[in-house]
């Protein structure tokens, strides 16, 4: 909701429904509140409510076909070294790991797996142990180090692209307009884009439904050329077709890193900060 300063923002609200006139939007939220403004941007997620309204149907979210864990541990050079991203893929799986502030590393690793499989915090490094049976040293140190109490297991998912972004005074923004696996690193960067590309668009006019149709028109292709990029690096990681993978396999044994940065380097010059 439209509004300014520090003690306007609120926490622990969860939202139930949304209305809205030519001239004004009204969130509902599930603790019997209300606030009404002369427009919305809907920033609520992957489980969007306000996506329902927006679209006027239910979104299916899709399974990507496997498991995710992460969380932080202190900076071990065991592990990685300190100031670079290190990953490890094999068998379909990856283990990734990249320093952070505080002396910290943040870690993932993906498993293809089942969806539905009963989680229990107190198997994890057991888990990780049996599905990254083999591999380098590293990972294992990796695995004894982390803190089951604090890693996160997700099953990943993403939604199909759609192009309506926008729906009179509402838009959305972030995982509610193009929830994304996250494959190539872009989810929260879709996010940062839709932000200046809707800072833009306000300051070439102060006609709200104007600005919001020229904000959806600038990144609808965008957003939905991200998701399928990110659903096909997917694929090819978690190996949907192993020849495929194993053809990527052998690419990254004599890759030096230049088409690595410059995949990145062309992600960031085709958006809007290029």
């Amino acid at each position: 909701m439209i509004g300014g300063g520090r003690d306007k923002i609120q926490f622990g609200k969860r939202i139930e429904k949304v209305e809205q006139t030519d001239t004004s939007v009204t969130a509902y939220f599930t603790d019997g509140s209300s606030a009404t403004g002369d427009f919305m941007i809907a920033a609520d997620g992957t489980h969007s409510i306000v996506r329902t309204h927006v679209l006027g149907y239910q979104t299916e979210r899709r399974y990507a076909g496997y498991v995710n864990w992460n969380g932080l541990v202190d900076i071990d050079e065991n592990i990685a070294l300190a100031d670079q991203w290190t990953t490890f893929v094999g068998e379909g799986k990856r283990v990734s790991i990249m320093p952070i502030a505080g002396g910290q590393f943040y870690f993932f690793f993906d498993v293809p797996l089942p969806l539905g499989l009963e989680e229990d915090r107190s198997t994890v490094i057991a888990d990780l142990k049996g599905y990254f049976k083999g591999w380098a040293e590293p990972v294992q140190t990796l695995i004894d180090a982390i803190n089951p109490e604090t890693t996160n297991r997700i099953e990943i998912h993403d939604i199909n692209p759609f192009d309506t972004l926008v729906k009179g005074n509402i838009a959305l923004l972030g995982d509610s307009a193009h929830s994304t696996t996250p494959d190539i690193g872009q989810g929260g960067c879709s996010a940062m884009e839709d932000s200046v590309v809707l800072g833009e668009c306000f300051a070439e006019t102060k006609d709200i439904v104007a600005a919001l149709k020229s904000y959806e028109e600038k990144r609808r292709f965008r957003v939905k050329d991200l998701v399928l990029k990110a659903r096909k690096r997917c694929d090819v990681t978690h190996a949907k077709d192993p020849e495929e993978t194993q053809a990527w396999y052998d690419e990254l044994r004599v890759e030096k890193g230049d088409n690595i940065i410059e995949g990145l380097r062309n992600t960031i010059i085709n958006g809007p900060l290029g």
